[in-house]
């Protein structure tokens, strides 16, 4: 439950606003919601909200304007805009005047939540970085003081205060020499100038207590005339709190550079992945055409081959900045991790697909009973493939590896590169015997593009970035030890006490091919009409194509189709949601399959809750292709 995060919803537009605070607080969220500007203000000046989700226009007042009027230390909720007409320069004006992020209407439920959760933290981290602060002014002032007068160094007089500093008794110091006995060697050379000199002012240097432990002090002297003797007065401040206060503003500071990094990218590859994964469908499913038509001593079939498996690293690419940025949720399913790791490795061995690993010994160590696991077995593979392919690059082609999984209860939790929570987990752990990571680096080894290797020969530096995000994704932990003798990165993942479900049947490509079925293709983008018109023209269908929902629905009413495959999202006109709406009207029983290059959202789910049949993802393969238009054809309406 999500009790303790209050949503203030302001939107003028009754229907849609309650829709959302119904979802919302069916996920746990108290929502009130306010249909007007001056209202939202009221609230937000008698309660307190952690969230605020807000329509960019409102009847008396322009969104913005309800944030500019609170701003200071009454305005503490974390902004969404919501927006109907999301243009980037909405979401720069958005920005600008202090909002998280936007989100455009109708909102996708699984963003929403994501983009909640991510605000939420990013909130509590500007909020701690304020604490920190806080606390940082409050030891300042409020340092407990020891206070001494010394002369040439001979401690003369000094409060209970100065002798619980450093522990000693009054009996051991007064009248003594005691700069060697309080200041550390490091420090001691630099203090004995200054009272020689007679430096005066504030200074800083490390104390010395008389169990031997060292820590950060800050004095401050001044001239003093006592019993007739010109001497000196200072107060020493053990400044310990502040120093580790300070540290740990700046890792704040460095975790919330780490979260507007992310935030950054996500934006891009959120602006991108559409166009790209539409360009890319041409490079992966033409070469599929092509191949199909040629015979296995065509002299170019290897050139095609290469082109359709750099199309596909390319949509990896993609993908892979969809993971880290946007945190787009794999599809997991219950799996024994040995089997994922066992062929991995095994696929190492045999394909050898990787140059850096020809002469790297392989180990594997696997607990005969392992515990389930929930995942997604494509993802766990890539965490594998980045993480023994930095260990080779590491190693320079030389050295051993050894891959281990094994079972973990933890009764605590345990503090080790990050604190892991207590529960069962499985570990997959991947050691090398390289020369170890700096501890400089290790801080930053899972940041998008940090890496200390040659980019462009060691690949996009997002490798440790989708190891991060992946096991975080998973609901699972990361642990890192390094030293001069190698490295080992231990990956901990939630066990499940669920049974692994049996696979079925894969079918092979003949088993796809129609009968003249006819297919209408709903695709606003010519090229990707003319990749779904080959690939289902080459597999024996009849297909038509259109460019909107608009001359969709104007084609079915004279000419009725088999199956529809629809597009999501169009720049023109209507969306596929809609057009299959209107389609239904005139045929309640109407098949579609929907092909998008965005992850599946909320538009998806209620296409599919009318009727459709499945989604499929571009660039997709003529197989997945094939296989969809098959299942959907095969079902009774």
């Amino acid at each position: 439950m999500n009790d303790s995060i209050r949503i203030l919803l302001v939107d003028d537009e009754p229907r849609f606003s309650e829709s959302l605070a119904q979802i919302l607080t069916l996920s746990g969220y108290p929502v009130t919601i306010a249909e007007r500007g001056d209202e939202a203000v009221g609230l937000l000046e008698r309660y307190t909200f952690d969230l605020l989700l807000l329509d960019v226009e409102l009847p008396d007042m322009l969104g913005y304007q309800i944030m500019d009027s609170l701003q200071g230390e009454n305005f503490g909720a974390v902004t969404i805009m919501l927006t109907g007409n999301a243009t980037v320069e909405t979401a720069i004006k958005a920005l600008k005047k202090g909002a998280y992020d936007y989100l455009k209407k109708p909102v996708d439920h699984d963003l929403l939540f994501n983009t909640i959760n991510k605000a939420i933290k990013h909130s509590r981290l500007e909020k701690a970085l304020r604490a920190s602060e806080e606390r940082l002014k409050t030891f300042a002032e409020a340092s407990w003081e020891g206070i001494l007068i010394h002369e040439n160094g001979i401690l003369l007089d000094a409060n209970q205060q100065f002798f619980d500093m450093f522990g000693y008794q009054g009996n051991e110091l007064l009248g003594k020499p005691m700069l060697d006995k309080i200041i550390s060697a490091g420090s001691l050379l630099e203090v004995q100038t200054r009272v020689q000199n007679e430096m005066f002012g504030s200074h800083k240097s490390f104390g010395l207590r008389n169990d031997g432990l060292e820590f950060p002090i800050e004095s401050n002297c001044r001239p003093l005339v006592y019993g007739g003797r010109e001497v000196r007065v200072c107060a020493i401040r053990d400044i310990s709190k502040r120093v580790k206060a300070d540290q740990e503003k700046v890792e704040l500071q460095k975790q919330l550079a780490i979260a507007n990094k992310m935030e950054t990218l996500g934006l891009m590859a959120g602006s991108v992945a559409h166009d790209l994964n539409n360009i890319l469908s041409g490079i992966v499913t033409l070469p599929e055409i092509l191949l199909m038509q040629m015979g296995d001593d065509d002299e170019y079939r290897d050139t095609i081959q290469t082109i359709k498996q750099a199309g596909q690293d390319a949509a990896s690419v993609v993908s892979d900045l969809i993971i880290i940025a946007r945190g787009a949720t794999a599809e997991k399913s219950v799996c024994n991790l040995n089997t994922v790791v066992e062929n991995h490795i095994v696929g190492i061995k045999i394909k050898r697909l990787d140059s850096r690993l020809e002469d790297i010994v392989i180990r594997l160590y696997c607990e005969p009973e392992l515990f389930n696991s929930y995942c997604s077995v494509m993802h766990i593979n890539k965490v594998l493939m980045n993480l023994i392919g930095n260990a080779a690059e590491e190693m320079e082609g030389q050295g051993g590896l050894v891959v281990r999984t094994r079972n973990v209860t933890l009764e605590e939790s345990y503090s080790g590169y990050e604190t892991i929570e207590k529960g069962k987990y499985v570990v997959v752990s991947v050691s090398d015997t390289g020369s170890g990571i700096k501890a400089e680096d290790l801080k930053k080894i899972f940041e998008p593009f940090y890496s200390k290797k040659t980019m462009g020969r060691s690949g996009t530096g997002l490798g440790l970035a989708i190891v991060w995000n992946t096991v975080h994704d998973h609901g699972g932990y990361i642990d890192i030890k390094s030293d001069d003798t190698g490295t080992t990165f231990e990956l901990y993942f939630p066990a499940t006490d669920l049974a692994i479900k049996e696979a079925g049947p894969t079918a092979s490509v003949d088993k796809y091919r129609g009968t003249g079925e006819r297919v209408l293709v709903i695709d606003d983008q010519e090229q990707q009409q003319e990749i779904a018109l080959n690939l289902l023209d080459t597999l024996g269908y009849t297909t038509k194509t259109v460019s909107s929902g608009e001359e969709a629905i104007a084609y079915i009413k004279h000419h009725p189709v088999d199956l529809l495959i629809l597009d999501m999202i169009m720049k023109d006109g209507i969306n596929g949601r809609v057009t299959y709406e209107e389609i239904l009207k005139i045929n309640p029983k109407q098949r579609a399959i929907i092909a998008s290059g965005f992850a599946e959202n909320e538009e998806v789910k209620q296409t599919l809750l009318l009727g459709a049949n499945q989604f499929i993802k571009k660039p997709y393969t003529l197989a997945q292709m094939g296989l969809a238009v098959k299942q959907a054809l095969s079902l009774k309406k």
